[in-house]
């Protein structure tokens, strides 16, 4: 027997029929699933209309910290030591060599502007003058009979200048020697108070031998050190307290000069302050404490964090929370720590500075604030 051989027509009929079954399938699955009325934008719809931005999507908003500004008043202080010092000062010496012969300088004596402390022999150099005067005086007779002379033709062009010449030479020579006369003594050159007085009558001096000291302590001056961040907070005028503290006396002080520069090693600003002293209860070279009101009388200030501030070619600017919208202020500073920035203007109280997310925030940029810094956490100090 042979095998059965398939059937070829019914295979050919089969072929057709079935993808056509399928196709019919699907279709229907598909006007299944296709069915959404228009308008009701489902996921990933882009209707307009839905909520959302373009194509529905939401709106980018940007989760930040904020700081709620408030205003302080401006009375900050300032502290340092400072060594109290004589306004004026000065070691009394010998302009030239010599014996003593007078002494009226007395230990601790107080002593007027001019007063004769000291005298050093000058015996020598009054005999000395006697002669220069003496050819002086010569030289000016022969100055006034060549000067006659000259004047009816008597004398020549040159006699007259050579006879003017030897008579200013001989001027010269006493005046050189009443100079030389001048430093045998040592005079005061302001009222003050002498020290201890370190010679004696007879005791051969030199140029430069100490004799004492002078100081006016009538006014005493105090120096210390500001910092770079209050550099420019004080000005000549301005009144500082000054106070030993080892002995409970306190005094106010004017400021009466700054150094024109910071120190480069230590960024800092020399400042003088003076001192009344009249009475003398402050002793000079005693250390003293220096207080400083850095803002008397100046306008409150807004303290904020140093890390909200951004710069451009305007200045200095914070971003504000107003409405969910980052917006820009431009301000003005004042006094600045590492951590906080005094705000004078441009800023007003009860505003939300943004602290954070800067590098992404423009203007109108949708913010969230997820919290509150407390503000006492960054005034300046």
């Amino acid at each position: 027997m042979q095998p059965n051989k398939p059937d070829m027509h019914l295979m050919g009929v089969k072929s057709i029929f079935i993808p056509i079954f399928v196709s019919f399938f699907l279709a229907a699955c598909g006007g299944e699933s296709g069915s959404v009325p228009s308008g009701k934008g489902g996921p990933g719809a882009g209707a307009p209309g839905g909520k959302g931005g373009p194509g529905g999507r939401p709106a980018r908003e940007i989760a930040v910290e904020g700081y709620i500004a408030e205003a302080h008043s401006a009375n900050k202080t300032f502290s340092a030591m400072a060594t109290l010092e004589p306004m004026n000062s000065v070691e009394l010496t010998a302009a030239t060599s010599g014996r003593l012969m007078n002494l009226y300088a007395k230990d601790g004596a107080q002593v007027q502007k001019g007063a004769l402390l000291a005298k050093i022999d000058d015996s020598e150099l009054k005999a000395q003058l006697k002669q220069a005067e003496s050819n002086q005086q010569l030289a000016q007779q022969k100055f006034d009979r060549v000067k006659t002379l000259f004047e009816k033709d008597g004398a020549t062009k040159a006699d007259m200048e050579s006879a003017e010449a030897s008579l200013k030479s001989t001027e010269a020579s006493v005046e050189l020697i009443k100079a030389q006369i001048a430093k045998t003594e040592v005079r005061a050159p302001f009222a003050g108070k002498l020290g201890f007085v370190n010679v004696s009558v007879g005791a051969w001096l030199t140029t430069g031998t100490s004799i004492a000291t002078l100081s006016d302590v009538e006014y005493l001056k105090a120096k210390f050190a500001l910092p770079q961040r209050y550099a420019s907070s004080l000005n000549v005028g301005d009144a500082v307290d000054v106070k030993d503290e080892e002995r409970n006396i306190s005094k106010s002080g004017v400021v009466k000069a700054l150094e024109a520069s910071l120190s480069e090693s230590s960024r800092t600003r020399r400042v003088m302050v003076e001192v009344d002293n009249a009475n003398g209860e402050l002793l000079a070279g005693s250390y003293a404490k220096v207080n400083v009101s850095m803002q008397s009388g100046m306008a409150k200030s807004i303290p904020i964090p140093a890390e909200a501030f951004t710069l451009d070619k305007d200045g200095a600017y914070v971003f504000v929370a107003t409405g969910g919208k980052a917006k820009i202020k431009h301000v003005e500073t004042g006094l600045r720590t590492p951590i906080a920035v005094d705000v004078t203007s441009g800023l007003d109280e009860g505003d939300t500075v943004i602290t954070s997310g800067l590098i992404s925030l423009r203007e109108g940029t949708s913010v969230r604030i997820r919290e509150i810094r407390h503000n006492t956490d960054y005034e300046v100090e």
